[in-house]
């Protein structure tokens, strides 16, 4: 039951997503498909707004130095 927050076009970089856990609470998770075709979720701090934020977040960097790669190996 998770609810999308935002999504990219581009399921490589994904969508933001939110849940509730018992016993947690809410909590973001960054839902990817990598080049094999396997699905991801990656925790991501619950200020990330966007799939792009929540991508560049995993990489280190802040979302205006993210950049979608050509290709991915």
């Amino acid at each position: 039951k998770a609810r999308v927050i935002d999504a990219d076009t581009d399921p490589e970089v994904g969508a933001l997503v939110e849940v509730t856990i018992p016993g947690i609470g809410k909590e973001r998770f960054l839902r990817v498909t990598c080049g094999t075709g396997r699905q991801f979720a990656l925790p991501v701090p619950p200020n990330v707004h966007s799939a792009i934020e929540a991508q560049a977040w995993t990489w280190g960097i802040d979302a205006q130095s993210f950049k979608k790669p050509e290709i991915r190996t």
